[in-house]
């Protein structure tokens, strides 16, 4: 890479970090962020992290460490290492890009320390994944995943109650309406009914007149 395209990334650098103080994005000093990647309001990624071109949701909560790769390094040449193909051999041929599928992180989701997260797989809204998981393949929305490969292990909560959360989308909501609805984020979902929550949404529903 020369000395211009590093300018680039760069600029497309300040450019991202503007754009994440507005939505009240907060990433780790030090994290490598591919310029397209795209980050919903409100996610953190509380340490350094390596995160190739992919989609992250809104709300998620990150840990350190976390390696995001859409890409791969072609094996059928003699080298393939991108440095020496570039500036040792002086060579056109690309050994590092070979796409192996978007990754795309949903809204919502917790992402423990030192995971990775391999191309081709999506990560459902409301995941947990836990810390050390090497996730090779697409994880259900709501469902707790750990190990190398990543297993689901357990759903975070009654089918009923992930149907209903489902259907409200919260994520979406603005801040001032989030703030509006606070009792919807106080209630233990593993010990309510789906009736509790309903009842809660419809009284807000009233109040918001939505």
């Amino acid at each position: 890479m020369n000395i211009v395209s590093n300018v680039k990334n760069y600029v497309c650098g300040l450019r991202q970090l503007v754009k994440f103080r507005s939505k009240k994005i907060f990433i780790s000093k030090g994290t490598f962020l591919h310029p397209k990647v795209i980050i919903g309001k409100c996610t953190r990624i509380n340490a350094t992290s390596h995160i190739d071109q992919c989609t992250i949701g809104a709300f998620c909560a990150i840990g350190g460490r976390l390696v995001v790769r859409s890409s791969n390094h072609f094996h059928n040449f003699l080298n393939m290492q991108d440095w020496a193909q570039q500036f040792v051999l002086k060579s056109n041929i690309k050994v590092v890009g070979k796409s192996e599928g978007s990754v795309e992180i949903g809204n919502a989701v917790w992402i423990g320390d030192s995971v990775i997260i391999l191309p081709d797989v999506e990560i459902g809204d409301g995941a947990v994944i836990g810390a050390g998981s090497v996730v090779t393949k697409s994880i259900p929305p709501f469902s707790i995943a750990v190990g190398n490969p990543a297993q689901v292990i357990k759903m975070r909560f009654p089918k009923e109650i992930i149907e209903i959360i489902c259907q409200i989308r919260w994520w979406e909501w603005d801040l001032k309406t989030i703030q509006k609805r606070r009792e919807l984020f106080e209630i233990d979902l593993n010990n309510s009914s789906p009736n509790d929550l309903l009842k809660i949404i419809d009284k807000y529903k009233m109040i918001n007149k939505t």
